[in-house]
């Protein structure tokens, strides 16, 4: 079953290694001069390059609940109701619980976005509220673990991973996050997905 494949390639050694990881990524980012960067990249970039990141940025929604959504129709056309139900539970509270934690967060530190402070970086896509840590980042994050939770293979985690860090990057390169941001909503979603795991391959049919 994916969760016993799951406790083999993934275990709780690999994953406080990786929030240290990007722990210590965080702290490097943060003293360096994060604006310029987010100038370079404005500089750089054409209007049709910016239309398809912001495509990309919003396809959040699409994905993290789109994706559960096409798993749980399968499951009710086929004989897996039930077990194809807890990965639509799983993958719904792992987004959702990422994203009422990335927004207690949001009003706890109130930063304010790089547009906001710097008058050279422009707002090129929706960034309501405060900055720190990404939502769109976090939501993505933790979609793309609890589908790789559920199905621990390459042909899941690269183009989910992949998609998530492209989700992270438009989110910098659209002037309305911080790469500190950005890695804090890693940290956040991947957290939240592995966590809720632990319970729900102890609570349910998924651990058996």
């Amino acid at each position: 079953m994916a969760s016993s494949s799951v406790k083999q390639i993934i275990s709780w050694s690999q994953f406080i290694g990786l929030l240290v990881v990007l722990a210590i990524a965080m702290i490097t980012v943060s003293a360096l001069p994060q604006l310029d960067f987010i100038f370079w990249l404005q500089q750089t970039g054409s209007p049709t390059e910016v239309k398809i990141l912001q495509f990309f940025s919003d396809s959040i929604t699409l994905f993290s609940l789109g994706i559960p959504t096409a798993i749980a129709i399968r499951g009710e056309l086929k004989s897996e109701k039930k077990r194809t139900r807890l990965y639509f539970l799983f993958i719904g509270l792992s987004v959702g619980i990422a994203g009422l934690v990335s927004y207690i967060i949001k009003k706890i530190f109130s930063a304010l976005r790089p547009y906001e402070v710097d008058v050279r970086i422009m707002q090129w896509s929706v960034g309501g509220g405060y900055s720190f840590p990404s939502g769109h980042t976090t939501e993505a994050f933790a979609a793309a673990t609890a589908l790789t939770l559920l199905f621990p293979t390459w042909k899941v985690a690269l183009p989910a991973f992949s998609w998530a860090l492209l989700i992270a990057y438009t989110r910098v390169h659209l002037g309305v996050h911080f790469p500190f941001d950005v890695l804090g909503g890693m940290i956040l979603g991947i957290s939240s997905a592995y966590l809720l795991h632990t319970i729900f391959i102890r609570k349910t049919e998924l651990g058996r």
